[in-house]
């Protein structure tokens, strides 16, 4: 669901006079991370409203003298043999908890594949999008269709949706971007 803007400074106001992210997320009917984005103005920063300045935890200088923490490389994309894999034993009754463990994922990462937001990668190159399928896609997400919708939809991951309605991709296709003035 897509708040409106005054939605979004209700929110935004609750949350500086001491509301939790969890009680404004069930009340709002988002997700805790969709919250947790609008108050610290990571996205619809022009729908208005107080915004949390996070506080630094680190000056400039403290972060020079520290040595670098341990990177972990990024783990390649699940295939589709994976994500059914995954999906296979949760609906044989295996717990989302005992696969995440046994495969090495986390578990949002089951609960993002038996929800449909994660398909895993396809064996053929890149999908490639039509300029109508491009369009269509940003009409909709305007209209307020929901990124997940989307996805299903044009059969995608949220994370591609994503970076088409933000004209992150295909920019030099047309339709509404979101968050453009």
């Amino acid at each position: 669901m897509r708040l409106s803007d005054a939605e979004v400074v209700d929110l935004r106001e609750r949350y500086a006079a001491g509301a939790r992210q969890v009680e404004l997320a069930e009340e709002f009917g988002v997700s805790q991370n969709t919250v947790s984005a609008l108050v610290l103005g990571r996205t619809r920063v022009a729908a208005g409203g107080p915004i949390k300045v996070p506080a630094s935890r680190k000056s400039s200088t403290d972060t020079m003298k520290t040595p670098p923490s341990k990177v972990h490389p990024r783990k390649p994309p699940m295939s589709t043999e994976q994500v059914n894999e995954i999906r296979a034993r949760v609906a044989g009754g295996e717990s989302r908890a005992a696969v995440a463990v046994e495969l090495g994922v986390s578990i949002h990462t089951v609960h993002s594949i038996m929800s449909g937001r994660r398909k895993g990668r396809s064996e053929e190159p890149g999908r490639k999008f039509s300029e109508h399928d491009v369009i269509r896609m940003r009409t909709l997400f305007s209209q307020g269709a929901s990124q997940s919708d989307l996805a299903q939809q044009f059969d995608t991951q949220q994370q591609a949706v994503s970076q088409i309605v933000r004209g992150q991709s295909y920019a030099f296709y047309g339709g509404p971007i979101a968050g453009a003035s």
